[in-house]
């Protein structure tokens, strides 16, 4: 993993689901280009890093392209273009979903949010399905976006699974007519986690205990 790291985001004018195709055309002389004079550059439709081994080289990287994009009409997002060292808290980047911060691996703020926004939508208190309806509704979407995240830190796994059984035991509060959301520590010893468990909720710290096991 080289030091430095240099994160561009070329902004298109372009809308609608073209958008990705049309940025791949576009920036595959760009690709040609950094490969040429040496850069290891990995891209996703118009969003890219460049990988240098220090400073000064993820300068000139930044000027090749900036020169580049120029001579092509298009513009660098002020906000998403920076050179930092990814190994340094305060100075990481993100990229498709995650956060590179001092030598790990996160979730990007903006994909929790995401996702604690669905899964309220699908755990609300006034739904009337049964708890294990509910926890068979809820786990395509836990298993789909551990699927993806299954490389970031695992202390993100186990803040969501304790977000999903709060708004579990809500429901069952909710349903023996009991008030409060589901925060207490009788909620916890009246449906502990193994209750869940047994009810076949998908969580994310044991699905990612497993695949260490596996590996070992």
């Amino acid at each position: 993993m080289f030091d430095y790291v240099k994160k561009i985001k070329v902004t298109f004018c372009v809308q609608g689901v073209i958008s990705p195709l049309l940025a791949n055309l576009y920036l595959h002389p760009l690709d040609r280009l950094m490969r040429e004079k040496g850069y290891h550059m990995i891209r996703y439709a118009d969003d890219f890093v460049v990988m240098c081994a220090n400073e000064t080289a993820a300068q000139s990287a930044l000027a090749e392209v900036h020169a580049w994009v120029k001579r092509n009409g298009l513009s660098l997002h002020p906000d998403k273009t920076h050179v930092g060292d990814c190994s340094v808290a305060g100075q990481g980047f993100e990229f498709l979903g995650y956060r590179f911060e001092a030598g790990k691996r996160w979730v990007r703020k903006k994909s929790l949010k995401a996702l604690r926004a669905r899964i309220r939508a699908k755990t609300k208190r006034t739904r009337g399905d049964s708890i294990q309806h509910i926890i068979e509704s809820v786990n395509p979407m836990l298993r789909g976006w551990y699927g993806y995240f299954k490389h970031a830190n695992p202390y993100e796994f186990k803040t969501v699974d304790g977000f999903v059984r709060r708004r579990l035991r809500a429901i069952l509060r909710k349903q023996q007519k009991r008030p409060g959301m589901g925060h207490y520590h009788a909620d916890h010893k009246r449906w502990p986690n193994v209750y869940f468990a047994k009810l076949g909720l998908f969580t994310m710290a044991e699905a990612h205990a497993q695949a260490c096991r596996s590996r070992c």
